[in-house]
């Protein structure tokens, strides 16, 4: 037995992307808030007992501890419903990618119509360049849907994915439209459209594939819409607002618990007040910071996922797939 090579370099790619963003909730942003919350809780505790002032903190620790509570519940909600998002956009790539591998395998179904000798040559070399424009529409959409997800916009294909008259009239096309990803589907169906008016697959088959071109689009578009309607900015701006007063707030209240009634001055006292805050602020602020996937749900998939090797890996079974010595491996691991 012998292990998966192409699947070790897959697993190995999201590993280290996961254990390289294990620790994106700690932002400069972040680290400051709690530094600086942290020395505002000791400078109180520091300044009170010097004052002397009494004051009685009862009412004030029992509305901050409702408060953050309430506050929790919401950045934890926050956190969830951005994953949430963040795995819808993860099934409409799985499924692009999927969708993509069932259309080759059908695509086995078209054949050559003729067998005399002059025209069965004309019929095969026919169906091996449409075996060959749909290996590489379908990487091509792939491609474009990949660019899409980190934010940006296929004007120029790679070398590798233009056609062999170097296709002048696709890329114009592909670079004036707002969405190449739904050109390269239309693509695509042009390209079994010709398959089914020359009688190379059947009306069944062909309505098959169709449906398929169909299932791409809803990938592709169910991906979109998450970018297109995300959720209102005040949701993150209110949670953002609490966040920072519930953890600049807490830190003087602490400090006046821990001095209590006498008011005299104690190291361990201060330690106290300067750990409870750090950790608190930490809390919160770090919650706020991991809930952040909920604004930009595609820009975390994209840093999530390996990509790129899941289109090497998708680019590699299409052309296994197809079954064709005359269709590439169109994107290759450098």
């Amino acid at each position: 037995m012998l292990s998966d090579a192409s699947l070790e370099k897959t697993t190995t790619g999201v590993s280290a992307v996961s254990t390289k963003l294990s620790l994106i909730w700690v932002s400069p942003e972040m680290l400051f808030h709690v530094v600086a919350a942290t020395c505002l809780a000791a400078f109180t505790y520091t300044s009170h007992s010097y004052l002397g002032y009494p004051l009685s903190t009862g009412a004030f620790l029992t509305g901050h501890t409702l408060l953050g509570t309430v506050l929790g519940v919401l950045l934890a909600a926050r956190v969830v419903l951005g994953m949430l998002r963040v795995q819808a956009a993860a099934k409409s790539v799985q499924t692009f990618a999927k969708v993509s591998r069932q259309i080759v395998v059908l695509s086995t179904f078209v054949g050559e119509t003729l067998t005399v000798s002059a025209g069965a040559e004309i019929e095969k070399k026919a169906t091996t360049k449409f075996r060959f424009d749909l290996v590489r529409l379908l990487n091509l959409g792939y491609y474009s849907f990949q660019l899409m997800l980190n934010g940006m916009k296929l004007c120029v294909a790679p070398t590798s994915l233009k056609p062999k008259d170097g296709g002048k009239v696709e890329a114009d096309v592909l670079s004036a439209v707002d969405n190449p990803t739904l050109m390269v589907c239309k693509m695509i169906a042009t390209l079994l459209e010709q398959q089914s008016s020359a009688k190379r697959i059947s009306n069944e088959q062909s309505a098959v594939l169709m449906g398929k071109v169909s299932d791409l689009i809803d990938a592709y578009t169910e991906a979109l819409a998450i970018v297109l309607a995300p959720l209102p900015t005040s949701f993150s701006s209110f949670c953002y607002f609490f966040t920072c007063f519930f953890s600049y707030t807490v830190g003087p209240l602490i400090a006046f618990n821990e001095l209590g009634d006498n008011l005299e001055f104690a190291t361990l006292g201060l330690a106290l007040t300067v750990f409870y805050t750090f950790i608190l602020s930490n809390f919160f602020f770090g919650l706020f910071e991991a809930g952040k996937t909920l604004d930009a749900p595609l820009k975390t998939l994209a840093s999530l996922l390996a990509t790129d090797e899941m289109g090497y890996s998708l680019s590699d079974d299409l052309s296994n797939l197809v079954d064709d010595e005359e269709v590439p491996v169109f994107l290759t691991r450098p």
